[in-house]
């Protein structure tokens, strides 16, 4: 259902975190796969055959490995994610209630955080329909939300 494009980082721990996260909801059948989007970053091509994501290789900043990441999924919606913050327990409640509420909006999931983390909320990643994902877009995660008006997906 979901396919989760993930931009790695050096941070090959944090990436591994992130992926270990996901491992629940893949076997549950929420997430479809998992797309690597990297550079030249040591290490990632290993971490993506142990893990069985799929690996795109491109350069650039983020808005473009993106928008190269979603061009790549296959799954009807698309969650954007990077090694950090890593999801917390708790991740999948808010995005299946979302998708099960059939609007078909898009969301914006929020880290957990306290008073400070609801001033000023660490978003984990953007989630749209893959085929809703604008063309041409070049931009990070936070001009994405903002130009598709997405939901706050808390938790």
């Amino acid at each position: 259902m979901i396919s989760v494009v993930l931009i790695a980082s050096e941070d090959l721990p944090g990436l591994a975190a992130q992926m270990a996260m996901l491992v629940p909801a893949a076997v549950d059948g929420l997430v479809k796969e998992v797309v690597l989007v990297a550079g030249d970053e040591p290490g990632v091509a290993v971490l993506a055959e142990d893990s069985g994501a799929r690996l795109v290789r491109v350069e650039g900043d983020t808005a473009a490995r993106l928008a190269a990441g979603a061009g790549a999924a296959r799954g009807d919606w698309v969650l954007t994610l990077r090694a950090d913050p890593v999801l917390r327990e708790g991740w999948r409640e808010p995005v299946e209630r979302h998708l099960a509420g059939g609007t078909g909006a898009p969301g914006l999931l929020i880290a957990p955080g306290g008073w400070l983390g609801r001033l000023a909320p660490k978003p984990h990643g953007v989630l749209l329909r893959r085929l809703d994902w604008p063309a041409g877009a070049a931009m990070d995660e936070k001009g994405l939300a903002k130009a598709i008006k997405a939901k706050v997906l808390a938790y």
